[in-house]
């Protein structure tokens, strides 16, 4: 069977046994517009068509200020592809694209290694609270005290089809699970990461959180030594963006956190994800 770059990718991301098939939802709508891109601007060549001078020269178009990212992001769906094609599908006019994507060395991101200290972490605090976006500050905090991810914290959204339980549905967004909820919280202040199965995993104990306790008590209007369960909400989702009263979607977080990370005047360098890499002073 003769085979275009669209007819490829659609076959990839309906095979049940292709590696897309095994993505959780988000990295997969991370990946399909990716996908959709390549579509968009190749889609129609027939796979026998692609030579490498080709597959060299989408790289140069690709590339650009700030684009070695998103161009690295690219050339490896194309090398996912053409390898299913070739060992999947057997087809092979993906064998050499797949053979000479394996030989070229293209330009790669630069790896960024460049702790976060507690100096800048309380000026994001303090930026995020002047801003009017305490959540982000709570947020910083938690990631902080407790060393959470993003994820960990605020959450993911799923289709609303996905079969998840959950009292939180956006109904643009769908299904919002897995972020941290105030029944997370104990009477005597524990903090504790729910998994799947409903298993839990004891994170920490809040007083002895200062960063936390201190987001709390601008919260609770009280100072942190006297704040107790009963000042807290007792149930829904901690996180909660102010302007539509519903969990962050990633992208948002991530676009306010770096509006946030601006006005604190954080280096360009640093990103929400070094939060678990605090560097003390």
């Amino acid at each position: 069977m003769r085979y275009t770059l669209h007819k490829l990718i659609e076959e990839f991301r309906a095979d049940p046994d292709s590696p897309f098939a095994t993505l959780n939802h988000a990295v997969r709508a991370r990946q399909t517009r990716l996908y959709d891109r390549l579509i968009r601007e190749h889609g129609s060549l027939s796979l026998e068509r692609i030579r490498t001078r080709d597959l060299m020269a989408w790289h140069r178009d690709w590339l650009g200020p700030g684009k070695v990212a998103i161009a690295h992001s690219l050339v490896t769906r194309l090398r996912v592809l053409f390898r299913y094609g070739d060992v999947m599908l057997e087809d092979r006019e993906c064998r050499r694209p797949s053979a000479a994507l394996s030989n070229i060395r293209f330009e790669k991101p630069i790896l960024r290694s460049q702790p976060i200290s507690d100096v800048q972490i309380n000026a994001f605090r303090d930026a995020a609270r002047q801003m009017g976006w305490e959540s982000f500050a709570l947020a910083q905090a938690i990631q902080v005290d407790f060393r959470l991810t993003q994820k960990n914290v605020i959450g993911i959204y799923v289709p609303a089809s996905a079969h998840i339980d959950t009292d939180v549905t956006h109904p643009e967004y769908g299904k919002w699970h897995d972020g941290l909820r105030w029944e997370d919280i104990d009477d005597k202040l524990n903090l504790q990461l729910r998994g799947r199965r409903r298993r839990t995993t004891l994170i920490g104990n809040l007083s002895k959180a200062p960063m936390v306790m201190q987001e709390l008590a601008f919260y609770c209007h009280k100072p942190s030594d006297k704040i107790t369960r009963e000042d807290l909400p007792r149930t829904g989702p901690i996180i909660l963006n102010e302007q539509t009263a519903f969990p962050f979607t990633t992208a948002e977080f991530r676009r306010k956190w770096r509006i946030v990370a601006d006005y604190a005047q954080l280096p360009k360098t640093i990103m929400n994800k070094d939060s678990k890499r605090l560097q003390p002073v």
